[in-house]
């Protein structure tokens, strides 16, 4: 049975998510029924600066207490930190004025077992973990010490700085 992932955002700006959700076998779901979902995703875009807002806070505390699975992608992960109490830092050199750099990482745990001990990603972000939160751990690094990748010590929740959604894996 297809995994129903909540997506936070809407239908037409996370168009890439939902495909690549489909692409990967679930259904992506949009609006406002969060608790009719098997999962969560917490898509890249924007900035963080202070607080988390409500909505997004909710939904992390709903699926963390039912431990449904989260993936934060991006600004997704720098939520997950805030959230749990991380604190987040502007970082240069991993974005181009437009698309995305593609860098080599260091990977270690679920990350190695997934990609490899050093995947090339795609990066395009000016904000990064700068104090992990201490319910996560990292477990994928840039170049430069940014954390690329994080798991929750005891939940089911993966954060990554990268965007799969954008990269083909030979599709």
């Amino acid at each position: 049975m297809a995994l129903r992932v909540y997506i936070l955002g809407d239908a037409v700006t996370y168009q890439n998510y939902a495909l690549a959700v489909e692409r990967a076998g679930g259904i992506p779901c949009f609006g406002s029924r969060p608790a009719d979902c098997d999962c969560l995703l917490l898509p890249g875009g924007g900035d963080i600066r202070g607080p988390l807002p409500g909505t997004e806070s909710f939904l992390i505390d709903s699926f963390a207490r039912s431990r449904r699975p989260i993936l934060g992608i991006c600004r997704g992960l720098q939520a997950l930190n805030v959230h749990w109490g991380g604190t987040l830092r502007d970082i240069p050199g991993h974005q181009l004025p437009r698309g995305d750099l593609v860098h080599p990482t260091r990977a270690e745990g679920l990350m190695a077992r997934l990609l490899g001990e050093a995947p090339a990603v795609t990066s395009c972000h000016h904000q990064a973990v700068d104090r992990l939160a201490p319910p996560l751990q990292a477990v994928q690094w840039s170049p430069d010490g940014v954390v690329e990748a994080a798991v929750h010590r005891q939940l089911p929740v993966l954060g990554i700085q990268w965007h799969p959604e954008r990269q083909s894996y030979g599709l």
